[in-house]
C-alpha cells in the first residue's frame, strides 16, 4: 500500500525524483573489479569538486560508477552478482576511496545494504529488487527509530532515519523498527524490545532535501529519510532471519570491512598529497618541507603505520572469509579480531590525516574545492565517529579476545 509523502519544498535537484534508467539497470558484475575500480579514478577525480558543491555524486561520476558493475561485488552469484572475497572487496573500496572518499563511502554503504537484502529477503522482495525494472541499489540506516505493527497482509511501518548514504542512487531503503502491539513495545525473552529490519521501495520513502549540510563526506547524499506510513509484506523483513542465507562466505562479511577500507584509501591519499606538496612547501627562513629531517622522520613513520594497517586488515578479514568458507559463518572470535583491526586501522588513518593536515600548514586550511588534502582530512574526521569503528566496538572486541565477552554479544 503506497502513501503519499508529505508536501515539502525541495531544491533545484529533486532528491525525491524518480531514478533514471541507467541507475535502475546498473549491471551486477564485471570481469576484474580491481581493474575497473582503478580505471574509474580519472573520471572520479575530474568530478570530485563538482560533487562536493552539489552534495551528491555528479552525473559523470554517478554514471561511471553505476555502469561499472561494482555495485554487484556482494550480490550472490545466483542473482547475477560477483560474491567477491574479502581482499577484493577491500581493494575495490580502498581504490575508490583513494580517488574520492565520497565515492568509496557511497559504494561501501550501498553494497552492504544490497548484501543484506540479497542474503535474507523473501521471494517477493527478491523478484522486485533483482528481476523487475525497479533497480537493486539500496541505502539505509539501522538505528531503532521506526515503529512496526502486525496487520493483515504483513507489517505496518513508519519512522524517520538519518544518514541514508547513497540515497541518490537507491531504489530501496533499509530501516530498523521496534515491534509494537496495541501501542506498546513487544519485549523478547531478555526483556528487550523486539526489533525488525525492513526494506521499502523508493516511492514509499521521503528524503529530506535540507538534511545534508556537513563538513566531510559532502558528496554522499546521506539525507535523512522517512518510511511514510505503509504496509510491507513479510518477504521484505531482513532480521530476524526467517530463511537460510543466500550466497557464499562473502555474504557473511560485516560492513566494518568497508569502513576500514575507506579509511585506508583516504589515509593513503592524504599522505601522497602531502608528499607532493612537501617538495615546494617552504616557510620564510626555513628549508623546503621535504628537506627537513623531522618531516622525513614523521612521514616515514606514518607511511609505515599505513602500510602495516593495510596488511593487518587484509589478513584478519581474509581469516573471516576463510572461517565462513569452512563453517558457513565465522566464529565470534574471528569476528572480534577483524572488528578490532577495523577500529585500529581507522584510528591509524585518522591520526595520519591529522598529522598531514598540520604538516601542510595553511595549505590545508583554506576552503578550496580543488584541495584534495583538505577534503581527505574532512572525510577522515567524518568517518571516525561512525558506530561501526568507535571505541565501544573496540571494547566489545577486546572483551572477546580476553575471554570475557558481553552476554549475547553480536559482532
Amino acid at each position: 500500500m503506497v502513501h503519499s509523502a508529505p508536501s515539502m519544498p525541495v531544491d533545484a535537484y529533486d532528491v525525491n525524483g524518480p531514478l533514471p534508467e541507467w541507475v535502475r539497470r546498473a549491471p551486477r558484475s564485471c570481469a576484474d573489479p580491481r581493474a575497473v575500480a582503478r580505471a574509474l579514478r580519472p573520471v572520479i577525480e575530474a568530478g570530485a569538486a563538482e560533487s562536493e558543491r552539489q552534495g551528491r555524486l555528479c552525473d559523470a561520476t554517478a554514471r561511471a560508477l553505476c555502469g561499472s558493475g561494482l555495485f554487484g561485488v556482494l550480490v550472490p552469484a545466483e542473482l547475477g552478482g560477483m560474491e567477491c572475497d574479502a581482499t577484493t572487496l577491500i581493494d575495490v573500496i580502498e581504490e575508490l576511496s583513494y580517488a574520492d572518499g565520497s565515492v568509496g563511502w557511497v559504494t561501501l554503504a550501498t553494497t552492504f545494504c544490497i548484501a543484506g537484502a540479497a542474503s535474507w529477503l523473501g521471494p517477493q522482495a527478491i523478484t522486485a529488487m533483482f528481476d523487475d525494472d525497479n533497480g537493486f541499489i539500496c541505502a539505509g540506516q539501522v538505528a531503532r527509530n521506526g515503529v512496526a505493527e502486525r496487520v493483515h497482509g504483513g507489517w505496518r511501518v513508519r519512522g524517520r532515519f538519518h544518514f541514508g548514504s547513497g540515497s541518490q542512487l537507491a531504489s530501496w531503503f533499509l530501516g530498523a523498527f521496534v515491534h509494537h502491539r496495541k501501542g506498546e513495545p513487544v519485549l523478547d525473552e531478555q526483556g528487550r524490545p523486539e526489533v525488525v529490519w525492513f526494506y521499502a521501495p523508493r516511492e514509499n520513502i521521503y528524503l529530506d532535501p535540507s538534511s545534508w549540510h556537513v563538513a566531510g563526506l559532502r558528496a554522499t547524499a546521506s539525507h535523512d529519510f522517512e518510511f511514510v506510513d505503509q504496509v510491507l509484506h513479510d518477504d521484505f523483513v531482513m532480521l530476524p532471519a526467517r530463511r537460510a542465507r543466500r550466497g557464499g562466505p562473502g555474504l557473511d562479511l560485516g560492513v566494518s570491512l568497508g569502513h576500514v577500507a575507506f579509511s585506508l584509501g583516504v589515509g593513503t591519499r592524504i599522505l601522497d598529497e602531502l608528499a607532493v606538496l612537501a617538495a615546494s612547501k617552504r616557510r620564510e627562513g626555513r628549508a623546503t618541507l621535504i628537506d627537513q629531517a623531522t618531516f622525513q622522520r614523521d612521514f616515514g613513520m606514518h607511511r609505515a603505520s599505513m602500510d602495516a594497517a593495510r596488511a593487518y586488515v587484509r589478513k584478519v578479514f581474509d581469516d573471516w572469509f576463510a572461517d565462513a568458507s569452512r563453517n558457513g559463518t565465522a566464529s565470534l572470535e574471528t569476528r572480534a579480531a577483524a572488528r578490532l583491526a577495523a577500529c585500529w586501522g581507522t584510528k591509524v588513518s585518522v591520526e595520519v590525516g591529522q598529522w598531514a593536515y598540520l604538516a601542510a600548514g595553511t595549505d590545508g586550511l583554506r576552503t578550496d574545492e580543488t584541495s584534495v588534502l583538505q577534503r581527505c582530512f574532512r572525510d577522515l574526521q567524518a568517518s571516525a565517529v561512525h558506530r561501526h569503528v568507535d571505541d565501544n566496538v573496540l571494547v566489545e572486541a577486546a572483551g572477546v579476545l580476553l575471554g570475557v565477552p558481553a552476554p549475547d554479544l553480536v559482532l
